[in-house]
């Protein structure tokens, strides 16, 4: 069964790069854990499932000397290829090296790969597609950078392109340099010949002139209007009006009270009866009307133009 070529990422999972017997070269870019980090060891594992559980070890690549960087930065450039023999060849090296720098290359086969899986522990490195963990690298935007695919064509078929583009070409050019005859017989027999009727031309062409346009029609004739009516003033003036006497507001049940000259201290106390208002009470109590409000803050009446008959209140002395 054929399997798939990947490596082991810091949280423990099988990160799958390509299938095993294809043609492909891929390019990762790893980042580091740690802050400073200074070494990386990537292991290469086999697996069919895809999946760390029946993963088979392959071989490890350890790239020392790194450039220290702050974890998450890019740091790890490694690309990968195989064959359809199963010869698999990783390259891993230090991006800040450059082509000058130290690389370290892993020619392997599945065929002659170990039968066991290695114990490595957690990696320390990480792809950018995976979630940040305490002993892998965080990731980035991108998992990884695929710069380049190659596939192998068949010389053949790159031969059948060409051609077909010569034919193409060679019709094309033929039939725009050569006469419409030769494009209608080209056309013979293919469906798509059509001849296009001719119409007679006129030796002398008469003017036609248009007919006058028809008469406007009459307008409508007006519609009449009636005369507004006059309204006249009466011969005779109304009679004028009696006066009414003023109408009177009787006087209220308060006024009857006989008020002591002097209230004590501790108040009057007052039975209201209906008729009776605030405004009247202060009126016989004070002499003044404008005192009200000091009744209704001794009796606690929130709204002084809402009293009670039957309810005895406690009239205040006047200072």
């Amino acid at each position: 069964m054929t399997g798939t070529i990947g490596i082991k990422i810091a949280n423990g999972d099988f990160y799958p790069i390509l299938d095993e017997n294809s043609t492909v070269k891929k390019r990762l870019v790893l980042t580091t854990v740690h802050d400073g980090q200074e070494s990386v060891q990537i292991d290469l594992f086999r697996s069919v499932l895809q999946s760390i559980d029946d993963a088979q070890y392959m071989g490890s690549l350890l790239v020392k000397n790194i450039r220290p960087r702050p974890k998450g930065e890019p740091s790890i450039e490694m690309i990968i290829s195989s064959d359809e023999e199963g010869h698999i060849t990783a390259d891993a090296c230090d991006i800040d090296a450059g082509a000058d720098g130290e690389h370290q290359i892993l020619n392997v086969s599945h065929k002659t790969a170990d039968s066991f899986s290695q114990e490595s522990g957690f990696a320390d490195f990480n792809l950018e597609s995976k979630p940040q963990t305490s002993d892998g690298l965080r990731s980035r935007t991108t998992t990884f950078t695929e710069t380049f695919e190659e596939k192998r064509r068949s010389p053949w078929l790159i031969m059948v392109f060409a051609l077909i583009f010569v034919i193409i070409a060679i019709g094309v050019l033929w039939f725009f340099f050569f006469g419409d005859k030769d494009a209608v017989s080209f056309l013979k027999g293919t469906g798509y010949e059509q001849t296009a009727p001719v119409a007679p031309v006129a030796e002398k062409i008469q003017p036609v002139e248009p007919p006058p346009p028809p008469p406007p029609p009459p307008p409508p004739p007006p519609e009449p209007v009636e005369a507004a009516p006059v309204i006249k003033a009466p011969d005779t003036p109304p009679p004028a009006r009696s006066p009414t006497a003023a109408r009177k507001r009787p006087p209220a049940p308060v006024s009857s009270y006989k008020v002591p000259a002097v209230i004590p201290k501790n108040g009057v106390a007052y039975r209201i009866r209906w008729g009776d208002t605030l405004w009247d009470i202060s009126e016989a109590f004070y002499r003044n009307p404008w005192l009200y409000p000091r009744i209704a803050r001794h009796n606690n009446i929130r709204n002084p133009d809402l009293i009670i008959a039957g309810k005895t209140i406690r009239i205040p002395p006047k200072n």
